[in-house]
């Protein structure tokens, strides 16, 4: 059993080591993301955490920690374009449910982001809503403000425009900076755009369009005035901006969406090399774009049964923690039954005990009905009762008490339903001064006079 024991000590030891290894690398990495900005490149050791708090224990007592340690290695993930595992790691940080709303916001944003490239617009719209219910909780308006840009953004994919229109007035009342603002105008241009109000969206397009300050920022707003401008009929207007986009954009969906229209205007023209040019990079930007497409369609049946079900191990905590409790509540049923038990025999030994000490006293009382008229000498009641009180009278005497003193005490144990007119008879005294004796003897011991008797009792129990 020593043996065992120090096993299990060492274990323990060894496990703490590895968790205080894991916890530094969080801690490392939390830094760089808040104070730089950038992301722990050490993606070996972030899965090494993970591999050490990806446990029972981890997940109860180091949720924060394993969380984090999913959403860092799924960022990695993310860039190195391996969709399918990055929403794994999501998926798992999401479930580990961090304290900071700030990481369960951005978690949530992944996983939205993850559907968006895929076109599942209602998928990424409970994702955002998520992520926007978090950012809020955390009190960062940056973050809240933007998401419901986000969220207003997928209610009109959706062609759910009323809410959308709500969203839209709560996000109009944030004014952070020109960043935020070309997103909200950009966000209100689609807004219109869906519903087919051209004019409106142009303007919100324009706006958008002078507020970024980055040249990448502006490809989407290109897209969209190109793609409003078709849809006038305005050919000439839409032109320069695919020109721009296939100049400077690498997006293979803005490309899909710019080669349409050159060749849109190579075919007005009837200029069948220029035509055919484009085609084939349509069809190249195409190819891209599917192939990008296809790295997200497994993790969307991921997403699809995370939110179908997304504690799928539940179950197991539930049956564990309620092992737990029963053992909990057996051990408790356990020691309060053995309290009981023991204080049951307790209980018998002293009745027993009083049963054993009545029964003295009754012989005692059997043999002399009355005190003797001899025991008002002390020294003849001890002669008296020596085999039956010998220990009793020994500890009586302790207390320094007068000969009559002790009497009286005697009296008083063999004859407790005797009144102080007996008492005063048997001991030649008044009963006023028997009532005096008795508080005389009281302080003595240093009791209350009412508590005499059971004291002298409690004595007689003591020696057995």
């Amino acid at each position: 059993m020593r043996n065992i024991c120090l096993v299990i000590i060492l274990i323990s030891l060894l496990s703490s080591c590895h968790w205080q290894e894991a916890k530094l690398v969080i801690c490392l990495a939390d830094s760089l993301d808040q104070t730089e900005h950038t992301l722990y490149d050490d993606t070996a050791a972030l899965q090494q955490a993970i591999r050490t708090l990806d446990n029972p224990f981890g997940r109860l007592f180091a949720h924060n920690q394993l969380g984090k340690a999913h959403y860092y290695i799924g960022r990695h993930f993310s860039l190195a374009d391996q969709i399918t595992q990055a929403a794994e790691h999501y998926i798992a940080a999401d479930r580990a449910q961090i304290d900071d709303p700030i990481y369960r916001g951005r978690i949530n944003s992944c996983l939205a982001h993850i559907s968006k490239q895929n076109e599942s617009d209602s998928l990424a719209l409970i994702f955002f809503i998520r992520a926007n219910e978090a950012f809020k909780a955390s009190g960062k308006d940056w973050y809240f403000a933007h998401t419901l840009l986000d969220v207003s953004e997928f209610h009109t994919c959706l062609q759910h425009y009323t809410q959308a229109d709500s969203v839209l007035r709560i996000a109009q009342s944030y004014q952070l900076d020109n960043y935020y603002l070309a997103r909200y105008n950009e966000t209100k241009g689609l807004y219109f755009y869906e519903q087919l109000q051209y004019d409106s969206a142009l303007y919100y397009f324009h706006q958008a369009l002078h507020l970024w300050e980055y040249e990448e920022d502006k490809f989407y707003t290109y897209k969209k005035l190109m793609q409003v401008y078709l849809d006038m009929g305005n050919q000439a207007a839409a032109l320069p901006y695919a020109q721009i986009i296939v100049e400077q954009s690498a997006d293979p969906n803005d490309l899909v969406n710019a080669y349409y229209c050159l060749m849109q205007d190579a075919k007005a023209r009837a200029d069948i090399d220029k035509l055919s040019t484009y085609a084939h990079a349509r069809q190249d930007a195409n190819e891209l774009l599917m192939q990008s497409v296809g790295n997200y369609n497994g993790a969307q049946t991921l997403l699809e049964e995370h939110l179908a079900n997304p504690y799928p191990y539940r179950w197991a905590w539930i049956t564990l923690l309620s092992l737990l409790v029963a053992c909990l509540l057996l051990v408790i049923a356990i020691v309060l039954h053995r309290r009981y038990a023991v204080r049951r025999l307790q209980v018998a030994h002293n009745q027993i005990e009083d049963l054993s000490i009545g029964a003295q006293l009754s012989d005692i009382r059997a043999t002399y009905p009355r005190p003797c008229k001899q025991w008002n000498d002390y020294n003849e009641l001890k002669k008296d009762l020596d085999t039956q009180l010998h220990d009793w009278l020994s500890q009586l005497e302790t207390y320094q008490l007068s000969n009559r003193e002790n009497v009286f005490c005697t009296y008083m144990l063999l004859y407790p339903n005797a009144s102080l007119e007996d008492l005063a008879d048997w001991m030649h005294y008044s009963a006023t001064g028997v009532s005096t004796f008795k508080r005389r003897i009281a302080q003595k011991i240093g009791i209350p006079t009412r508590e005499l008797y059971h004291f002298l009792y409690e004595m007689l129990q003591s020696e057995k």
